[in-house]
């Protein structure tokens, strides 16, 4: 069967700075700051965004940071980063919810339209709407709780737009981003690989300077006594809520079979479980940078982000939203390959996962909704769609479509019959 090269112009022209109420920009706003609205009702008390205010409140004062009697609701980043919400602690609390979850909100916008703006070619609105709708059951729960994952996202994404024309201002957003969440240092690692070292030199410095900001206020001792006991927190309270049905990172997954109190086999099973994936995940990378050099990086970008959260002992249900990148190349991709049977295979999990994490806990109710929780469905949709969407990028740079195929062949066809 002759096979034929898809093209760009498989994919529409859409201009994703249009203007008019339906351009990409208008339907992603809306729909982002509708969910974070809705989030703000007053019996939606937001259990991370007071532990936020709180600390700090704490850095403001001089305070430490991990009280054991916080616990479970304690505050687990590094020290020095409590004073990006101290401007949020001098405002009252009510006022300080609404300007967070705003500004989040639209933090999560700009992460969104930045990581489309990527892309080899703009993509129709619906198409927007389609990965709002499969990253809704998380950025949902990122907003019930006020947690900092956009802001986490956006500074990686920033930092990645930045690289070639900004190296040290990249570099410093990075750091930022990787203070916060240390698996964020996967950007690090794809950085290197390009040998970006004036932005790899910047992420490094800015970091050390970062880490070491508190002793300004503190002194030296008192700050170094701060880091010990961030890292004493995390030891403390990790292992606890390895089982939580909230995790959904491979480490929750191997809670199926095992629980950490079992040690060894527990730790191989999710290590296992970890290989399986990024084994899977490098192998497409691989042959997409054989088949495509140029579209190498924009994945290997994406597939690290998403690992921050699989691969991380506690990756909650709104860490998840770092798989959005990888979405936008999954939708991308089906659009270039135009098959049905492509969209169906690619949509399964998505819509698994969106129908588990929007519609479940109302029809099914709250220990139904649990049961779904402790299988780690949202999880394995997840690890799904990242595959999936590899696979297709994979094939797009191949350069085979079978409807393309057999569209040419029925061309070829019909010209024979007319002469």
């Amino acid at each position: 069967m002759p096979t034929t090269r898809i093209e760009n112009s498989a994919l529409p022209a859409h201009n994703p700075n249009a203007r008019g109420w339906a351009s990409p920009g208008v339907v992603v706003s809306a729909v982002v700051f509708l969910v974070a609205l809705h989030a703000l009702s007053p019996s939606n008390t937001q259990a991370d965004w007071r532990v936020f205010y709180d600390a700090g409140a704490h850095a403001l004062a001089g305070q430490a940071l991990y009280r054991p009697e916080d616990l479970p609701w304690v505050y687990k980043y590094a020290p020095v980063t409590a004073y990006l919400f101290a401007p949020f602690a001098l405002l009252p609390q009510g006022v300080a919810r609404w300007a967070w979850v705003l500004l989040t909100a639209a933090m999560l916008v700009r992460s969104y339209l930045l990581w489309a703006s990527q892309l080899p070619r703009p993509l129709p609105t619906w198409a927007h709407g389609l990965v709002l709708a499969v990253g809704l059951p998380f950025f949902k729960h990122l907003f019930r709780y006020g947690n900092c994952d956009s802001l986490l996202l956006w500074l990686a994404l920033e930092s990645e737009a930045l690289r070639t024309k900004r190296p040290l201002a990249s570099g410093a957003m990075l750091a930022l981003a990787c203070v916060f969440k240390p698996p964020l240092a996967l950007l690090v690692l794809v950085a290197l690989r390009a040998r970006e070292w004036q932005r790899v030199a910047a992420t490094g410095a800015a970091a050390l300077a970062l880490l070491a900001l508190p002793a300004l206020q503190l002194g030296p001792a008192r700050a170094w006594g701060e880091l010990q006991a961030w890292r004493a927190m995390l030891a403390d309270s990790t292992g606890p809520m390895l089982c939580a049905n909230q995790n959904q990172s491979v480490f929750g997954m191997a809670c199926w079979v095992s629980s950490p109190a079992e040690g060894v086999r527990y730790t191989l099973l999710a290590a296992g479980l970890g290989a399986v994936l990024v084994a899977s995940l490098a192998w497409l990378l691989v042959a997409l940078a054989r088949a495509d050099p140029a579209a190498e990086r924009r994945a290997l970008t994406a597939v690290a982000l998403y690992c921050t959260a699989v691969l991380s002992p506690l990756g909650w249900r709104n860490n998840l939203v770092s798989l959005m990148p990888l979405t936008y190349l999954l939708v991308e991709a089906a659009l270039r390959l135009r098959s049905r049977a492509t969209w169906a295979a690619a949509l399964v999990a998505p819509a698994v996962a969106t129908l588990t994490g929007v519609l479940a806990y109302e029809v099914l109710g709250r220990a139904r909704f649990q049961l779904f929780l402790e299988l780690r469905v949202l999880g394995v949709c997840a690890a799904v769609t990242a595959v999936t969407a590899m696979v297709l990028q994979v094939r797009v740079a191949r350069g085979v479509s079978p409807d393309a195929a057999h569209t040419r062949q029925d061309v070829a066809m019909d010209a024979r019959g007319r002469f």
